[in-house]
Formats: structure tokens, sequence, C-alpha cells
């Protein structure tokens, strides 16, 4: 008895090359993003004033 080779549907692919590097960009892209908003508001707290950064910007 013959084995069928493995046919496109039953066979594991890697995912495709700008697959990944989507996924690896837009990993970079939201860590980044929250990496800055972090930045910004522990830089925008002054002593003797209100807390600041953009979510106390959004609440007004």
């Amino acid at each position: 008895m013959m084995n069928q080779p493995e046919s496109t549907l039953t066979r594991k692919s890697p995912p495709d090359v700008f697959t990944v590097l989507l996924v690896v960009a837009t990993l970079l892209l939201a860590g980044g993003v929250a990496w800055m908003v972090l930045v910004n508001t522990e830089h925008s707290k002054l002593p003797g004033q209100s807390d600041g950064g953009p979510l106390v910007l959004i609440d007004q």
C-alpha cells in the first residue's frame, strides 16, 4: 500500500514572511505607544499641581 503525499490541505505550513513582519511591527508599535503614554504621564506631573497626562485631559 502506497502512502499519499501530503496535500496542501493536510500539511502545516509556516506563516507567511509578510504576516510575521506585520505582527512584529504591530507589537513594536503597541509597545512604543504604551511606553510613550507612561513617559508622558510621568513627566507631566508637576509638584503642587494636579496630575497631568493624556488620560486626565480626556476625562475633563
